[in-house]
């Protein structure tokens, strides 16, 4: 959706098998597997974190579709093309890359929504191969604090060559970002 871009712009090495951490005391937890599947290889993108906010805000954060770029890393611009029902046709540019190579990505994506429990996010044109990706909200506690668990899972591949020069911990650390920044601003005070 929003911040399907954002991974996107973390693709930019072919990991090797997986990366998985989660620190003692971190909000956020994200695994990346480099898969196979009927001779097309993509990322396998598994990540989660709290926010100390409702629900309702963790929504209301999520589906600002116009706004995303003004806090999501690497984002550049984020536009709702047309509205019909519980489906969202979304634009989104992006730059991606690392050092002094870097190139803007451009997404369309459909969003359907599921009101304050999930938005499922599919690939209708853009610099892709592949980009299925899917947002969960769940009402949680951690450390004996009420909030949100925030789930951001799903399937990617660029459409265009991807360097393996870095693997799955490139990935997973942009991942952590996007979900950090996400999480940030869902806990901004309304």
């Amino acid at each position: 959706m929003k911040l399907l871009l954002p991974l996107l712009l973390l693709l930019m090495s072919q990991p090797p098998a997986s990366s998985h951490t989660q620190e003692d005391g971190e909000n956020v937890a994200v695994t990346v597997r480099r898969m196979q599947q009927d001779q097309q290889s993509f990322f396998e993108i598994d990540a989660s974190g709290f926010a100390h906010n409702s629900q309702q805000k963790a929504w209301d954060v999520l589906t600002d579709y116009d706004r995303l770029h003004a806090f999501v890393p690497h984002l550049l611009s984020s536009k709702l093309i047309e509205r019909n029902g519980a489906e969202a046709l979304i634009e989104q540019k992006g730059r991606v890359g690392f050092f002094i190579m870097t190139r803007t990505v451009h997404l369309l994506v459909r969003v359907t929504e599921h009101p304050l429990s999930a938005l499922d996010i599919k690939l209708v044109a853009g610099d892709m191969k592949r980009y299925v990706m899917r947002w969960e909200l769940a009402p949680s506690t951690h450390d004996g604090a009420s909030g949100t668990r925030i789930g951001y899972s799903g399937m990617v591949e660029p459409d265009f060559f991807v360097p393996s020069l870095l693997g799955a911990a490139i990935l997973r650390a942009d991942v952590k970002r996007l979900l950090e920044a996400v999480i940030a601003e869902i806990d901004k005070t309304p």
